[in-house]
């Protein structure tokens, strides 16, 4: 989904674009990186060029808003998000991925508040996101930005036999 591209004190957020399908993957489907995300792993990607053509369409969505963030003043990628959209449009479910030369600096926080606000600006009144029980960094975010954890589950890595234990926080506005 297109939207107008929007700032924070440090960031650019824009829509995904084909020319960002190379920086996702290699995010995504890195081993650390994406560990604790439900992408496959570069590894387990049958077709690459499949999964690539896929990754260059994700801005065709209909039902999810898929944001790049970068670094202002450089314009270099420094994280994705994404908000699939639920319930008529009330409520949306955050996911995000920084690249880990940019962790611990606080753009988790900055990149998904930002988002949080656009999201508000549009209506949405229920903010949801799931993170690996054992993931401390975005537990700390996702808490650092109001969200309470409401449910536990699991998850599967795709193309792994890897399961984590999940929380999925709320937020509510």
């Amino acid at each position: 989904m297109y939207f107008t591209p929007f700032e924070t004190a440090r960031l650019r957020l824009r829509p995904q674009e084909a020319k960002d399908a190379g920086f996702a993957l290699c995010m995504w489907g890195d081993p650390i990186t994406g560990k604790y995300l439900t992408d496959p792993a570069l590894d387990d990607i049958d077709d690459l060029n499949e999964y690539m053509e896929m990754l260059r369409r994700l801005s065709d969505s209909t039902d999810c808003y898929y944001f790049t963030a970068e670094d202002k003043s450089t314009h270099q990628p420094i994280g994705t998000c994404c908000a699939v959209i639920k319930d008529n449009g009330h409520c949306w479910d955050i996911g995000y991925c920084i690249h880990p030369t940019c962790w611990r600096k606080g753009y988790a926080k900055e990149m998904v508040g930002a988002v949080l606000e656009f999201g508000a600006r549009s209506g949405v009144k229920t903010f949801l996101a799931d993170v690996a029980a054992v993931n401390e960094g975005s537990r700390g975010v996702m808490r650092s930005l109001g969200f309470t954890p409401t449910e536990n589950g699991t998850f599967r890595r795709s193309g792994t036999k890897t399961e984590y234990k999940n929380l999925t926080f709320k937020k509510m506005l």
